[in-house]
């Protein structure tokens, strides 16, 4: 019971074995569950599985939701997005880490306009990505425009923001002056100059393949200008698959009854 709803394999056959106290039966309990788990993929997913998607947890499945080929990022991108300048002021950042919890920022040099195509709002030209922690580490030594004679000397590199990790600092923990948020901070040096991107049309399984595959929080959506669009994050995807899974099943199960009343109605003529 427990092989087929559970789905427990090799840790159900060594709790047997270790209860029995023989390991005789070690290959026929293999089998056994082996062959009560194949029956129960046949039907639906596990039961720990079920529960994380009626609690909401974002993790991701091992493969793509079926029939996704026809969804694209469009389709799941968040907007509005929280960008910032390539040369930003100390004030506008500490506003954004305090009115956002995201985990990631666009970094643009340019103005937003209007896209003409599909009229997607365009925040500006794509020129990196910089992590919150990495805000904070900056906002913490006060690597600043104006204090430039204080800092230049010494060796601001990697190892600034390793010696933070695991534990970064928080905002609260980052005592700024008013002097100090009247400062700009130029964020190209620490930016991630070349951050994983797909423009719009890009399908849904690409994109489940990139954070499967390379462990991604954040996928800048981009335009055919390298202006950023929109952005697309782990809940987004787990979100957008239960939604949709549920209409297109319902879809499917009306074009069958479509199909079949069609096929019945033929027949007798």
């Amino acid at each position: 019971m427990l092989g087929g709803v559970v789905r427990m394999t090799i840790s159900l056959t060594v709790i047997l074995m270790e209860c029995v106290g023989n390991i005789t039966f070690g290959l026929p309990l293999m089998i056994v569950l082996m062959v009560a788990k194949w029956v129960g993929d046949f039907f639906n997913e596990g039961l720990y599985d079920i529960h994380i998607q009626m609690q909401g947890v974002p993790i991701m499945a091992w493969d793509a939701p079926p029939l996704s080929n026809n969804i694209y990022a469009s389709e799941v991108l968040n907007r509005p997005v929280t960008t910032l300048h390539t040369v930003e002021k100390v004030s506008r950042i500490v506003e954004i880490l305090k009115s956002c919890t995201y985990n990631g920022f666009p970094v643009v040099d340019s103005i937003p306009t209007e896209e003409e195509a599909g009229n997607f709002k365009s925040y500006g030209t794509l020129r990196g990505l910089i992590l919150r922690s990495q805000l904070t580490v900056l906002l913490k030594h006060k690597i600043f425009n104006e204090n430039t004679h204080v800092w230049e000397n010494s060796k601001v590199d990697i190892r600034l923001f390793r010696l933070s990790y695991p534990r970064y600092f928080t905002l609260q923990e980052v005592d700024l002056t008013e002097e100090d948020l009247e400062c700009t901070i130029d964020l190209r040096p620490f930016h991630n100059p070349s951050p994983y991107s797909v423009v719009s049309c890009t399908p849904l399984p690409r994109m489940f393949n990139l954070f499967r595959a390379l462990g991604l929080r954040h996928l800048v959506v981009v335009n055919d200008s390298r202006e950023v669009v929109g952005m697309v994050t782990r809940k987004d995807l787990v979100k957008y698959r239960l939604l949709r899974g549920i209409n297109d099943s319902l879809v499917n199960l009306h074009s069958m009854y479509r199909n079949l009343k069609d096929h019945r109605w033929s027949g007798k003529c």
